[in-house]
């Protein structure tokens, strides 16, 4: 903006200069031409008697005549005697210049030649006039200008001050809402009324914002799922102590013993699988990329689950199987992830249902998927699977199931830098693993 309004003012400067330049000559060429004439056809001092303006000593127009050799001939008698001085250089035609009057004022001069009817060479004329007033009007006009220009700078500062002010007054209220916003409670929802060019930052924010607050969630709720999962074996433990330690029986203390013994035990696969998957989520544990055929790993994994009483029977590998699919990715991460999301699917899933596992093209990477009845689940359960402790049902930590495997599966994933995703769909839950690119 200032540099616009400073090119504007030196634009306008320099048209006005040159306007007012042009009209001063203009009238220096009227007044030179007309003293011309007369000369052409008198003698200077025949001139000089027709000219009694020339005469006044308050006239602020000069002139001098020069012969053909540049020596001054005839002067105004305004002049006092002096010569107004010819410019430097060769003398062409028609010129303009400026100079200092007789009288000491600044003044601006035109020369040009004159002919002689007498003879065959010409003098040379020099006509001049004051300019101290143009120049007084030219100050003026700058002045005025400058005016002009600082008024539209204030006027455009003041408008923009207004202008970045309204622009960033939701973000002022969202800030003061931001400040008084309580532990636990969500981040309120931008204004709706935002600036075109700020709507998008503060949707950002926002949703960065809502990110952290889904995030605290999360682990508030970690916490208190794991608090309730630890609850239980170690009521388990305490009060298989104090079995033991009334008892006389040695059978049992050593029943007491057992499940004390398989109560730590859960408790420790449980912080086990917290260990792997902090250390996963941390980038701690790299994938050790190889060339693999995730047929036959798949394949190898179905048939160790389907050796489970009572569910891994339901465990099936589908029809359509490709005879082979090499990716590159890390053989043992694969393996826990097909075990967990595989048991999952073979042990919720309903008793006279079958639970499939497959392979599948898609734009030239394979998938993984794993699919299984899930008749208690809802589409709006979907975005807890993979939680931690998170159960359908009110249920604590079982000898098989510490509810850690599903968020394990997609801790893993995400150290191979693929997705574990799960839809639901006429009752069907499936798991797609990928993409894996086709090597």
């Amino acid at each position: 903006m200032g540099f616009t309004l400073t090119l504007v003012f030196l634009v306008l400067d320099y048209a006005i200069d040159r306007e007012m330049y042009a009209r001063l000559d203009h009238f220096l060429d009227v007044r030179a031409s007309a003293l011309a004439s007369q000369l052409q056809v008198r003698t200077p001092e025949q001139a000089a008697k027709l000219l009694p303006e020339y005469d006044l000593s308050g006239h602020t127009d000069f002139f001098t005549m020069y012969d053909t050799h540049k020596r001054p001939i005839l002067r105004s008698v305004n002049s006092r005697g002096q010569a107004l001085r010819l410019p430097e250089g060769p003398l062409g035609r028609l010129r303009h210049y400026d100079l200092f009057l007789p009288d000491g004022h600044p003044g601006r001069a035109i020369v040009l030649r004159v002919p002689r009817a007498e003879a065959a060479t010409s003098d040379w004329l020099v006509v001049a006039t004051e300019r101290g007033d143009w120049d007084l009007a030219e100050r003026r006009i700058h002045l005025a200008l400058m005016l002009i220009i600082a008024a539209a700078v204030a006027v455009a500062v003041v408008l923009c001050l207004l202008l970045v002010r309204r622009a960033f007054l939701p973000l002022i209220e969202q800030s003061e809402r931001l400040r008084t916003l309580q532990p636990g409670q969500p981040p309120p929802p931008p204004a709706s009324a935002l600036p075109h060019e700020l709507a998008p930052f503060i949707r950002t924010l926002h949703q960065a914002l809502q990110r952290l607050y889904t995030a605290a969630e999360r682990e508030r709720r970690f916490s208190r799922d794991m608090a309730h999962e630890l609850r239980t074996p170690l009521a388990e433990i305490r009060a298989s102590a104090e079995n033991a330690f009334h008892s006389n029986d040695a059978s049992a203390t050593t029943e007491a013993l057992e499940v004390a013994l398989s109560a730590t035990g859960r408790m420790g696969r449980g912080i086990a699988t917290l260990l792997a998957m902090a250390r996963y989520e941390s980038g701690q544990m790299r994938p050790a990329l190889d060339p693999l055929d995730l047929v036959p790993l798949l394949r190898q994994q179905v048939q160790a689950l389907r050796r489970i009483p009572g569910a891994g029977e339901r465990l099936h590998l589908a029809a359509n199987l490709p005879g082979q699919a090499w990716v590159h990715s890390d053989t043992g991460m694969l393996e826990r992830i097909f075990a967990n999301v595989l048991q999952n699917a073979a042990e919720y899933s309903p008793e006279a249902s079958i639970a499939e596992a497959g392979i599948e093209t898609a734009d030239g990477q394979y998938w993984v998927w794993v699919r299984n009845e899930a008749p208690g689940l809802q589409v709006e359960d979907l975005e807890y699977l993979g939680a931690r402790y998170w159960r359908k049902t009110a249920q604590g930590a079982t000898a098989q199931h510490t509810g850690l495997g599903l968020a394990l599966a997609r801790a893993i994933a995400g150290a191979l830098e693929v997705r574990l995703d799960f839809n639901l769909e006429n009752g069907n839950l499936t798991g797609r693993l990928g993409p894996f690119p086709i090597l």
